[in-house]
């Protein structure tokens, strides 16, 4: 145990830069409904009651609205759906949204990370340079990080979504906020508190940040679409 975090402050869970080449074991298809600016509303709409709705809008407006939405009865479905279109795979979604959730952090910065780390590939390759380690599956799991895991481990996607997640965790624990924790999952926590965070890892922050921005504005707009005002 001392071992693994003597590595993990050293390393990070995820060592490499977003900048290097990824090498791809297996195409999957990626969908993004918002990549041609045109969202996916095909959806079919949900009637609420006056008080619901006003509810769901009310929730729209809290500091973590999607978190809360998603442990609503009457919205979990439609957060779902949502993460889903993101992903375009349920066998990415909900392994996400499930040990998201369990470690209490923010949706959007969860699937916003992944999305700049592997674009939601399970396959995702990445040899930092000088060969010492490799990054793999959709978290980019560190091979030294993470040395007991195996191959099957890496590239299963509830292996390591319990795995990203629970490291995003333990460096929210120990940066404080979305910031300092994002950059710890890339650089590890050693170089970060110490004010020396590389200038890939503030790359690597600003671009993850920047997508969390636009996912939360989709989620506005996918939900005040799944859920019309209701008629008087």
């Amino acid at each position: 145990m001392l071992l693994l975090a003597v590595v993990i402050a050293a390393l990070g869970c995820s060592t490499g830069s977003p900048q290097f080449h990824r090498e791809i074991l297996t195409a999957q298809q990626k969908t993004g409904y918002w990549k041609d600016g045109n969202p996916d509303f095909s959806a079919s709409q949900e009637r609420l009651s006056p008080g619901e709705y006003a509810n769901v809008m009310n929730l729209l407006e809290t500091e973590r609205p999607i978190l809360t939405l998603y442990r609503e009865d009457v919205t979990h479905d439609a957060v779902t759906e949502f993460f889903i279109q993101e992903t375009g795979s349920p066998e990415v979604a909900l392994p996400m949204l499930y040990h998201a959730e369990r470690n209490d952090l923010p949706l959007s910065l969860v699937f916003a990370l992944v999305w700049v780390e592997s674009e939601y590939n399970i396959n995702a390759v990445h040899h930092n340079r000088g060969g010492r380690s490799v990054d793999k599956g959709l978290f980019q799991l560190n091979s030294l990080t993470f040395r007991q895991l195996s191959d099957e481990d890496f590239f299963d996607p509830d292996t390591s979504a319990r795995h990203g997640t629970a490291y995003l965790s333990y460096a929210f624990d120990t940066g404080g906020d979305a910031e300092t924790a994002v950059a710890i999952y890339n650089a590890g926590p050693g170089r970060v508190l110490r004010g020396e965070t590389p200038e890939s890892t503030q790359r690597y922050r600003r671009r993850i940040l920047a997508y969390q921005d636009h996912l939360e504005a989709r989620f506005q707009s996918f939900m005040r679409h799944r859920f019309p005002a209701p008629q008087l």
